[in-house]
């Protein structure tokens, strides 16, 4: 203590500084007396804010841009008198409903489920009345398909010419037997190419179902009309 002038007295002074020292709230690294505390703790909480710089002077106040945004009619000015004046005319012109308790909410859960299985009931009952022969239909969709099918191979087989059967015949005689083998990679189909060969017979069915039932629309109408002539 004699070396660095030290004596019990001078280090009794200086714990009561210490002590004296308060914690700035906005920076931990700041320890404040007790007197200038109020001051500081307002300097600092502007600086926290952003209000001023660190260097202790004022930020300059941007100049307002609603001159420039006068004539527009998508902007909302955030001007303090009119948000009152908005907050104010909202809750005046405040209508909206109590909430609903919650036997009434049980009550609309009730009416909106009867409704549903009301609609999903007919739903069923459509489709039932619309395709309760549909087993017969589709084997006579197939059976159509089956001959336009036969039509299409022997109308493409009866186009072809002796010379291109011929040609055909020759180009298969001088493939090797182990040309299939050697480029399997070119016969083999991708994914892609399966899924566009299954869309299209899917689509050829569809097309085919539409048909045949628009035949049997036609051929109702027309015994229709016959049995309305008769009649009369």
């Amino acid at each position: 203590m004699e070396q660095l002038s030290w004596d019990i007295e001078s280090l009794r002074i200086l714990h009561q500084e210490f002590d004296s020292f308060i914690t700035c709230s906005f920076n931990a690294a700041h320890k404040v007396p007790i007197k200038s505390y109020e001051q500081h703790h307002i300097r600092c909480e502007l600086k926290h804010h952003g209000i001023i710089s660190e260097s202790g002077r004022k930020r300059k106040q941007v100049p307002s841009s609603t001159f420039f945004y006068r004539k527009a009619p998508a902007v909302l000015s955030l001007d303090k008198e009119e948000l009152q004046k908005t907050a104010a005319y909202g809750s005046a012109n405040n209508n909206v409903g109590q909430s609903l308790t919650v036997g009434q909410r049980l009550e609309e859960y009730e009416k909106e489920m009867a409704m549903f299985n009301s609609i999903r009931a007919e739903n069923k009952q459509q489709k039932r009345d619309e395709y309760q022969n549909f087993d017969a239909i589709w084997e006579a969709v197939q059976k159509k398909k089956g001959k336009k099918t036969l039509k299409a191979l022997s109308e493409n087989s009866g186009q072809k010419s002796r010379a291109e059967l011929l040609a055909e015949q020759r180009d298969y005689k001088r493939r090797r037997k182990s040309y299939r083998a050697k480029n399997i990679r070119i016969t083999q189909r991708t994914p892609t190419q399966i899924h566009r060969d299954l869309i299209a017979a899917y689509m050829e069915d569809f097309i085919l179902l539409n048909e045949f039932e628009m035949e049997l629309e036609s051929k109702s109408l027309i015994s229709k009309s016959n049995n309305s002539n008769n009649s009369e």
